[in-house]
């Protein structure tokens, strides 16, 4: 959504992953008629870091009849291949949920929201600098939910092209390449 006033040199737009309550994503079905449009929503944010989601549910999301004008949407930018290294979590849990919401501990619940469709996010540790999270889709951008499960709070090792969408990183890679450590 574009951010209100000066961005002060930050992305014009700010970026949310949407979920339902509980364990869920959106349903798409549901929800793709919307897609490009300018929509009103309620929900509650789910904030870690510069990552922001909104848990929401679709009968709370309205169309804005009296824009015709498609809703802006940043460009993406492609940042090249990379090899990255991390653990695959659930966004909701590890952006606030839940604590630890990573690791071990949070294996079981991890896998539960990603088979009920919350996105998956990569997890990347960097020594001198902050953690960065990649949302993880398949090379053509569509979901991998049901092929990351077994990797779930795993260290992984992943190759793809990196592109970079308002404030979010995705990462594109075909799921049968990511490499458990």
């Amino acid at each position: 959504m574009p951010r209100p006033g000066n961005a002060g040199g930050l992305s014009r737009y700010s970026t949310y992953y949407l979920v339902a309550p509980w364990k869920f994503g959106l349903d798409r079905e549901t929800i793709d008629p919307l897609d490009g449009k300018s929509v009103t929503l309620k929900g509650t944010l789910i904030y870690r870091g510069n990552q922001t989601m909104i848990e929401t549910k679709p009968e709370w999301i309205q169309a804005n009849e009296k824009s015709s004008a498609p809703a802006a949407v940043p460009q993406a930018v492609a940042l090249g291949k990379q090899t990255l290294v991390g653990e695959i979590v659930d966004s909701k849990c590890f952006f606030g949920v839940m604590n630890p919401g990573q690791l071990t501990p949070h294996r079981a619940c991890g896998i539960r929201c990603i088979s009920g469709g919350v996105p998956p996010v990569l997890l990347a540790r960097k020594k001198d600098g902050p953690a960065i999270y990649l949302l993880l889709v398949s090379a053509d951008g569509k979901p991998v939910n049901k092929q990351v499960l077994e990797m779930v709070a795993a260290p992984v090792e992943i190759t793809g092209e990196v592109e970079r969408q308002g404030e979010s990183l995705i990462l594109r890679a075909d799921p049968a390449t990511y490499r458990k450590l």
